[in-house]
């Protein structure tokens, strides 16, 4: 499988087919690409996209073991049987040099750009359940004495004397029983439901100010010409490359 430039990302690590780190990306062009100076390559090298053998986890694989390439370091023989060359000064992405030859004195100026990243915070807000208000309601009973006017009948007998000439009409000389009723008003009692009062649950919002703190990081750049002593780079590398030099 061959691989793309569109694949690969500045600061990806690099590894040779038996796992050893060789370093960073940190620079690529249309066939190939850099890797960064370390302690396994004394200088910076040119790999080309072909001598890739996979891409896993964010990492680069080579085709090649890591003692090919340290025999290749040792004698400074990269060729492109290889796919590896040295990054001087007319071939090195980054640098500006002053070339004479057949064209004359003549100044070549290449330059690439280095991003470098930071962190913001993205801050967003969601809603959670802070407390609750409970209104529970109990059942009391009270004894209620309520007074009603009721009316009732009572029977009052009396005799009163008549006229002894009145005639008696329809006299039957016969036993009779006269049946006179006689009535009282009964209190019956019943209940029924009905609304005493509201009891109203409301619910206000108002906003507050509330300070998140959280730590950012952001990357810096130190470039050292190669008159220095030891030459060290920190550009894109990560926290466990031992080259790293930070400020």
């Amino acid at each position: 499988m061959l691989f793309q430039r569109s694949q690969l990302m500045e600061g990806m690590t690099v590894r040779s087919s038996d796992g050893e780190k060789l370093g960073r990306v940190f620079a690529m062009g249309d066939d190939a690409f850099h890797i960064e100076k370390g302690l396994f390559f004394p200088k910076d090298y040119l790999v080309r996209y072909a001598d890739i053998s996979d891409i896993r986890d964010g990492e680069i694989i080579l085709m090649h073991g890591r003692d090919s390439l340290r025999s290749f370091s040792s004698e400074d023989k990269y060729g492109t049987s290889a796919g590896l060359g040295t990054s001087t000064a007319a071939t090195d992405l980054r640098a500006s040099a002053d070339t004479t030859g057949a064209w004359g004195n003549a100044r070549r100026t290449e330059e690439t750009t280095i991003p470098l990243h930071k962190e913001e915070l993205d801050v967003t807000k969601r809603e959670v359940q802070t407390g609750e208000v409970r209104v529970h309601k109990d059942v009391v009973e009270e004894v209620k004495t309520v007074s009603v006017p009721v009316r009732r009948e009572r029977v009052r007998v009396e005799r009163r004397d008549v006229n002894p000439d009145r005639p008696a009409m329809n006299a039957s000389f016969q036993d009779e029983t006269v049946v006179v009723p006689v009535r009282a008003e009964e209190v019956d009692v019943s209940k029924r439901a009905v609304v005493d009062e509201e009891v109203v649950i409301r619910k206000d919002s108002f906003e507050e100010e509330r300070r998140v703190a959280e730590s950012l990081r952001h990357e810096e750049v130190e470039i050292r010409n190669s008159d220095d002593a030891d030459d060290k780079r920190t550009l894109n590398l990560g926290p466990d490359d031992p080259t790293l030099r930070r400020r």
